[in-house]
């Protein structure tokens, strides 16, 4: 692949500076032999610094690993000498000049002309007044599964979080500023180079720049797309320069640490018994097979099965490789890459015919060339995609699998009987988690997209000067084919052992030939845009104007099936026109006017477009020289306010929401076998987008000489026209469905913001600090609900994604307690000692459903999201870091539908214990069984034991209410980069940079038993490792 690599770029790099080189050899005039080396400002030589004539167009040369050079001139010519970081030289030559020494200057930058991409066009940081979040992409160097994993922590403005830690499933999810709506989408819009993609479908290493733009003023151009935030990627594209080889190479050793203990064979059996015993039943297990079981006597009858050391491996292996090439010349610049990734699962499997090996594997590719036409016109072409598999167990999800171990406790089957065989156990045949990842086959998911772009730009000359006109076409292909081999062997349960003591099995279930399916659906998408962008200035006046259209049409072949009208199956529409006017003054003053029209086909005609306008202004008064004179140590200052609208059509999960669907394949009842009629779907009318409201206002600021940089700022975001139910509809009305309709009503407000402080302790010795945070709250205004007996059980008024439950008192201390309480039986059957006891709220003396209250905010989004982190660097040695948390957020460990391990035996034998459970302390035990009244811990974190299932202590309830807050040290990065080596010249390197990174070092927070990110579900999903990874780039 590398030599493949190597010739293409080759060949680029031949046929762009073949043009320069004619342009030097077939000159006639008299020339001037120039030669010579250039340093960089510590001496060293420079590879690969630009050697160019002024005014010359494709006359120029680049110096050579050596930092050496040598250029025939014109006489009088000036020679500019240009390198990355440094400033730029000029040298007139009057003379050969057989060896000239060139010596480059760090330049001098200033943080406000920094260059940020703002929507649909870039602006000098010092004229930006939209929110908006940027990152410096060398943060971002560093092994990660995706963008969007790496991101979290480090932007203002981006909450995130990671679920699972599954092999090609292990993305974060992602909101910008929070959950804003509770009717629609919440997901922020996904730009890459202008065209709506995913994070995960990208190598960092193609990434040029990120910008999260969060406010109206940066998010109205993008109509009925840009309610809920939009992150911009843009790639990188070919420059003027020598060819720029760069490969990379990631080994990562993925260690899952934080896995759940659960209790041993012995005492599952002793505590089993003793919740019988709580329920007035009789012991599960005799003295003689508690014996048996605690000195293994009979590992196929009672065994003693760890089932996650038996499934899971210490380890598992990931690989990541990266190459690209970039360049060119006046005439045309390339820029190609190439990468791969492997993960593999830490799941143990046996090599049997019905073995595939867990894994996600991935190939991304990119190559685009930028031709200059003429002097003024461009035309830009690229090739993008990645191929994807994903395999996974036949029967189940790996996530699947891994709920499967919390559910079977130890004593309920061994992994094989003695002889091989597989066991299954009770009424439905449950397999073990080993047989669902060894025995029923597999299933393999392969993806692939391809996008192929032609763009076209002009720039204006003469009287049309600073106007740039571009039309953009985009063809996006995606195709998606899985295959599923699912067979399953041979299954027995052993029922005792004959008087001989051979084991007694009966076949419960027949090898079964081979069950093979496959399924494909693919996309498309037709887009094109034009756009005309105008800048001039005048005096201390700077004017800017833009214009842009696009139009795009989607079509999956999916959305159809199953759909006997095929309106499904209609290609989906959006126009849009957005504009754009920016004024700004000497600047000191800033005022940005947007606004976005767009059309979408998913409403009804005279309804499908919306007005999006907004406006912003700024104002510097860093640029007053009596603000210079006496805060000098103010280097820049700018205050920034915003007001707007923004939309988001991503409303409904139909196509057609306005429509009424008549389903005349649904049969009737009453005797009749024929064919009816029924309401498939009831029209909304009056269908329309959601509208954002958005209000934003902040402060950039630079200190002391650009040292400290602080970015804070402050949003409120009011949401009208929610897409939700009409459930106030009376039941008469005869409704299949209820209808829906834009009556919800929703606000968000909060603030974002960042902080760094930059301190240079000696030429060769620096170090940066950096902290960021996201803080953010939702009201709902108004929630269509019926008619509630008491006000606190109203959404409305309420924070989105607060969890309703009982206010726990504590536990039952004995059955006078219970007799004066209120009554719980009604609810929930026979209460007690040491059951949980819950608050009347209503004062009706009966505990149901109308005492249930808001409890707190459980959504598995959090409040707050911060970050901190810094680097240290010293000569060509550097060890950076980063923590990571959220706060303001809480989790239940029951009620939340993933109970296994915190209610005992919820179902029977059914149902994993955890390990803490066994100690006294921790579980509320009556004296007459312990024969110790100490044991009736009215403070104990579990209830009583039982038996079975147990509704009332199963409720979601303060009980089990845990802080869901966390400070992770999410990456340590120890980096050495060496450079000006002879052996990496006699190698053709210029640099070899080395990076060991390990992250996910530790959490401080509560869950303790599994990841806090997957607090919100118990871990009821495929752990979160820790991973070690060595990474090496190779720069040529």
């Amino acid at each position: 692949m590398r030599r493949t690599l190597y010739v293409l770029c080759l060949m680029v790099a031949l046929l762009t500076y073949g043009l320069q080189a004619y342009s030097q050899d077939n000159s006639t005039a008299k020339q001037f032999s120039v030669a010579g080396i250039v340093y960089d400002d510590t001496g060293e030589p420079c590879i690969g610094a630009t050697v160019r004539v002024k005014n010359e167009p494709g006359v120029g040369t680049v110096s050579d690993l050596d930092g050496k050079f040598a250029i025939k001139v014109k006489p009088g010519a000036t020679l500019l000498f240009e390198y990355v970081g440094m400033e730029t030289v000029q040298r007139t030559i009057l003379k050969d000049e057989p060896s000239l020494s060139v010596k480059f200057k760090v330049a001098k930058t200033n943080a406000i002309d920094e260059v940020v991409v703002t929507g649909l066009v870039s602006q000098k940081k010092v004229s930006v007044v939209g929110a908006v979040s940027t990152i410096n992409m060398d943060e971002l160097r560093t092994p990660g599964t995706s963008l969007v994993n790496m991101i979290g922590g480090r932007m203002p403005g981006v909450i995130t979080m990671q679920i699972s830690g599954e092999p090609g499933q292990n993305l974060s999810n992602f909101w910008v500023r929070g959950v804003s709506t509770f009717g629609a989408g919440a997901g922020a819009l996904v730009l890459i180079d202008g065209i709506e993609g995913r994070l995960s479908d990208i190598d960092v290493d193609d990434v040029e720049s990120i910008s999260v733009l969060k406010d109206a003023a940066a998010t109205a151009v993008y109509g009925v797309r840009g309610a809920n935030g939009v992150v911009l990627v843009t790639t990188k594209r070919g420059s003027k320069e020598k060819i720029q080889v760069t490969a990379r190479a990631t080994v990562k050793l993925s260690q899952i640490k934080r896995l759940p203990e659960y209790l041993s064979s012995y005492d599952y059996a002793r505590l089993a018994n003793e919740a019988r015993a709580m329920s007035g039943e009789a012991d599960l297990y005799t003295p003689i097979q508690l014996d048996i079981i605690k000195n293994n006597l009979d590992p196929e009858l009672y065994p003693n099965v760890n089932w996650i050391d038996e499934i899971m491996k210490k380890t598992s292996l990931q690989e990541n490789y990266y190459a690209s090439a970039r360049g060119g010349g006046d005439v045309a610049q390339y820029f190609v890459s190439v990468g791969y990734r492997h993960e593999g699962a830490a799941y143990r499997q046996k090599e049997n015919q019905f073995h595939q090996p867990l894994s996600y594997d991935q190939l991304t590719y990119r190559a685009n060339i930028n031709m200059n036409l003429t002097k003024r016109s461009e035309l830009y072409f690229g090739v993008d995609g990645n191929i994807s598999n994903y395999t996974t167990p036949g029967g189940k999800n790996t996530n699947q699998v891994w709920e499967d171990v919390l559910q079977l406790n130890p004593l309920m089957f061994p992994v094989t009987y003695a002889d091989g065989t597989l066991p299954t156990y009770g009424q439905s045949d449950l397999i073990s988690p080993f047989a669902a990842l060894n025995y029923q086959g597999y299933k393999s998911s392969d993806y692939s997209r391809n996008m192929i772009t032609l763009k076209f730009t002009h720039r204006f000359g003469g009287i049309l000067k600073g106007l740039v006109g571009s039309v953009q076409a985009v063809n996006d292909r995606t195709a998606g084919f899985s295959e599923r081999r699912f067979v399953r062997p041979d299954y027995y349960r052993a029922t005792g052992r004959t008087s001989t003591g051979d084991l007694i099995k009966t076949l419960r279930s027949k090898q079964q030939d081979m069950f093979y399916s496959s399924d494909n659906e693919s996309w498309r998408k037709y887009y094109m845009e034009a756009k005309l962008d105008y800048n001039t200035s005048f005096g201390a006046h700077n004017l800017g104007a833009l214009l842009f259209y696009y139009m795009e049409d989607t079509k999956g072949s999916e959305w159809g099936n199953g759909d006997a009208l095929g309106i499904a199956a209609i290609p989906k529409r959006r126009q849009n026109v957005s504009g754009r006017l920016s004024w700004g003054y000497n600047s000191t003053y800033f005022v940005d006017a947007n606004f976005g029209y767009t059309g979408s086909d998913l409403f009804p005609k005279g309804q499908r477009f919306g007005f999006f306008p907004s406006i912003a202004v700024g104002w510097a008064p860093t640029s007053y020289k009596w603000v210079q004179k006496h805060l000098p140590f103010v280097n820049f200052f700018k205050i920034r306010g915003s007001y707007g609208l923004a939309g988001n059509d991503n409303i409904a999960n139909t196509r057609f929401p306005y429509l009424t669907i008549i389903n005349n394949h649904a049969a009737t009842t009453w005797g009749y076998n024929g064919s009816g009629i029924v309401e498939k779907q009831t029209g909304a009318d009056n269908l329309k987008w959601e509208v954002a409201k958005k209000l934003n206002v902040g402060i950039d600021a630079n200190f002391f000489n650009d040292a400290i940089k602080l970015n804070v700022d402050f949003f409120r975001d009011t949401r009208d026209h929610i897409f939700q139910d009409r459930v106030t509809l009376p039941e008469y009305a005869g409704m299949v469905t209820y209808p829906k309709s834009n009556v919800g009503r929703m606000h968000s407000f909060g603030s974002d913001g960042n902080i760094s402080y930059f301190h240079k302790i000696n030429k060769e010795m620096n170090f940066t600090v950096r902290a960021n945070y996201t803080w953010s709250q939702n009201i709902v205004d108004y929630f269509e609900e019926n008619k509630l007996a008491y006000d606190y059980q109203s959404v409305t008024g309420m924070p989105y994604g607060v969890l309703r439950g009982y206010i726990s008192e504590g536990l039952f201390k004995d059955e006078a307690d219970i007799r004066q309480s209120a009554d719980q039986t009604a609810a929930f059957g026979v209460v007690r000692p040491g059951d949980i006891k819950y608050r009347d709220v209503n004062g009706d003396g009966v505990i149901n459903k109308d005492d249930r209250v808001p409890l707190s905010y459980g959504n598995n989004v959090p409040r707050v999201m911060f970050g901190i982190g810094g680097e240290f660097n010293y000569k060509d040695f550097t060890v950076s870091m980063l923590f990571k948390g959220n706060t303001g957020v809480n989790y239940y460990r029951v009620g939340m539908g993933y109970d296994a391990g915190w209610i005992p035996f919820y179902n029977g034998e059914m149902g994993n214990v955890l390990k803490m459970v066994n100690n006294p302390k921790n579980r509320w035990i009556p004296s007459w069984y312990s024969g110790d009244p100490s044991t009736e811990n009215p403070n104990a974190m579990f209830p009583r034991l039982s038996y079975g299932s147990n509704a009332n202590n199963s409720q979601l309830s303060t009980f089990w209410k845990q802080n869901g807050s966390f400070l992770r040290f999410q990456e340590l990065n120890f980096r050495y980069v060496f450079r000006h080596r002879k052996w990496l010249r006699a190698a053709g390197l210029s640099a070899l940079e080395c990076d060991f990174v390990i992250n996910n070092l530790f959490t401080i927070d509560s869950a303790k038993y599994f990841d806090p990110e997957q607090a919100w579900f118990n871990g009821a999903a495929y752990p979160i490792p820790t991973t070690y990874s060595l990474q090496m780039y190779f720069r040529f």
